[in-house]
């Protein structure tokens, strides 16, 4: 009885946990576009990076806006998406990204940072 009980523990811990969000790596979905949302990415300080990238895939009605801090951004075209946005990344520092519905009211988009 003990080791059915002990598995069954292991098991629902092992679905609850949520592996999709790390650190160095953000998975959310947009419908909601009327606010902002602002992420950070932190690097490990034990793994080595040479890439960021941008994974955007759903639909949406207008213009959309992703910046990173300090830096330039990228104006997503309205309709259906499905893009890979990247550029060098050595680790050295967090990364901010910021989400900005800019022109869009409506829509759904999937959305990946990542290093």
């Amino acid at each position: 009885m003990k080791k059915i009980a002990i598995c069954f523990l292991l098991y629902n811990l092992i679905i609850s946990c949520n592996c999709n969000n790390r650190g160095d790596q953000i998975n959310f979905l947009i419908t909601d576009f009327t606010k902002q949302r602002v992420d950070t990415l932190v690097p490990y300080k034990n793994k080595s990076y040479i890439t960021y990238y941008i994974k955007i895939k759903g639909k949406v009605n207008d213009t959309i806006k992703i910046q990173r801090k300090d830096y330039g951004h990228y104006f997503i075209l309205p309709g259906h998406v499905d893009t890979l946005l990247n550029g060098d990344y050595y680790g050295t520092e967090n990364i901010i990204w910021t989400f900005d519905p800019y022109k869009a009211t409506k829509g759904e988009l999937k959305i990946e940072y990542s290093l």
